[in-house]
């Protein structure tokens, strides 16, 4: 999703919450990017976000939780209970253009017992080890392809904010979480506008 000028993606596990959380800043009205794969393409020091598919793949808790019902959205697919939200659609804004990274957020372990979430920061071999392991088609790159690779993931490690958050468990405290990060985000000047050097 876009912050400002520029990119944040949100990483996890099946079930972390990714696509709510995405779905919950589009429904604040911030341009929505990608669903499912964000794709880097290498511009230096920080790489950039390119737009995906204009839309966002929700079960049906996620659309219950987030509208009135679970069948507010159109399904995928007939035989397949996913919900689609398209960005194109009134009130909502497809991120058209790539942009930089800014922060990537690791959605970990839901915690039962917490108001708002908790944020701690990434650094060094343990943000490196977060984003190797979280990289897509790893099965297809060939040794200097995974070389390259790594040496951007090394790039990202030492120059954009890695972040491992802990949510909420309740759904109905997804605004919590997203007002958390949020507040990251303006604690890394992250909204403010990019000026010339």
């Amino acid at each position: 999703m876009a912050v400002g000028p520029h990119a944040i993606v949100l990483v996890g596990d099946q079930a972390a919450g990714k696509s709510t959380t995405t779905a919950a800043f589009a429904r604040r009205g911030f341009p929505i990017l990608a669903d499912d794969v964000a794709a880097l393409e290498d511009r230096g020091t920080s790489p950039f976000v390119i737009p995906g598919p204009p839309r966002l793949l929700l079960l049906p808790a996620s659309v219950e939780a987030l509208w009135s019902a679970p069948d507010d959205l159109p399904l995928v697919t007939p035989n397949w209970d996913k919900r689609y939200l398209d960005l194109t659609r009134s009130g909502f804004h497809y991120g058209r253009q790539p942009l930089s990274l800014g922060a990537i957020y690791f959605l970990g372990d839901r915690k039962p017992k917490i108001r708002g979430p908790i944020i701690r920061s990434l650094t060094g071999s343990e943000g490196l080890i977060r984003l190797v392991s979280n990289t897509y088609a790893n099965k297809l790159l060939d040794p200097a392809m995974r070389a390259r690779e790594f040496e951007l993931l090394g790039r990202i490690a030492r120059h954009v904010p890695l972040r491992q958050v802990h949510a909420p468990d309740d759904l109905s405290k997804l605004e919590r979480l997203c007002d958390g990060i949020l507040g990251d985000c303006e604690s890394l000047g992250l909204n403010r506008p990019v000026t010339a050097r």
